[in-house]
């Protein structure tokens, strides 16, 4: 079990690598609508579509015998809280296998949805859907995030529900290079969000936000882009962080919430990776 600020201190020094050992990853987000009438996709349609893609060698991820997840070599495809899906890459050199991942990722995810007259949609923001159009899923743990999310941020709805993003992984080979790196990642997230965002608009007017997105996610919970991340963060001070910020973690086969002070190493990196924040560190 992890107890003391000591041992989550360690943990982030176990991610340290050398740096030819070094990798990045990609995880990246879309929304699926109808072709019939431009509404998002509902589970029953989900549900054949990862059925077709078992053709490609993907494996089911099931959850009480509810297909929520696909899984091929070292990739998922996740299924998010409004039937979004998210690729989650492989660990890989460098971006040029990156990119071929994608392509290889989109070209079989084409195949499927033009057979199942489904869009592929990358935005950061659903410009069409209300909140309430958007269908969900049996996914557990987003029936109890539906209902802890909004209160501790009045659009955690629309982040789960109407967003998707595009997470980058990088790794360092010290605590002065997180240091570094860290800072400057949150240092450019304007940049980012100008380049990539693409969510202007909101059920189909325009919002009068450059990116609607960034501003639902200042407005989330466990979100957005704290003043702290600004500093020279180090090990000790992120531990600090995290210990002092709020989280709900359920066990969904025994029905109870978990006691912060009680989990477990994985426990733990699995809250790491629930921060909704703009960038966060992990150990993987």
């Amino acid at each position: 079990m992890i107890k003391t600020k000591e041992q989550i201190i360690e943990y982030f020094r176990s991610g340290v690598k050398e740096t030819k050992d070094f990798k990045i990853g990609i995880e990246h987000e879309k929304f699926l609508f109808s072709n019939i009438n431009n509404k998002r996709i509902d589970y029953s349609k989900i549900k054949e579509m990862f059925a077709a893609l078992l053709e490609f060698g993907w494996n089911p991820i099931l959850e009480k015998e509810n297909i929520i997840g696909l899984n091929k070599g070292g990739k998922n495809i996740t299924l998010e809280p409004g039937n979004q899906i998210e690729l989650s890459g492989d660990k890989l050199n460098h971006i040029h296998e990156a990119c071929a991942e994608s392509q290889d990722y989109l070209f079989e995810l084409r195949q499927v949805t033009q057979k199942l007259d489904i869009n592929i949609v990358s935005a950061g923001f659903d410009p069409i859907s209300k909140l309430n159009e958007i269908p969900n899923n049996p996914k557990q743990r987003y029936e109890l995030m539906t209902k802890d999310m909004p209160l501790g941020g009045e659009l955690s709805l629309d982040m789960m529900y109407r967003t998707c993003g595009t997470q980058l992984n990088i790794d360092y080979n010290s605590e002065e290079d997180f240091i570094k790196k860290f800072k400057i990642v949150n240092s450019i997230v304007p940049i980012s969000i100008a380049l990539f965002a693409n969510s202007a608009i909101v059920e189909k007017k325009k919002s009068n936000y450059l990116s609607y997105r960034s501003k639902v996610w200042q407005s989330t919970s466990r979100g957005g882009l704290p003043k702290l991340f600004f500093e020279d963060l180090n090990f000790e001070k992120y531990a600090e962080f995290i210990i002092n910020f709020p989280f709900c973690l359920f066990n969904m086969k025994e029905s109870i919430f978990l006691e912060e002070n009680t989990l477990s190493k994985t426990l733990w990196r699995v809250k790491l990776m629930r921060l909704e924040t703009d960038y966060r560190l992990k150990v993987i």
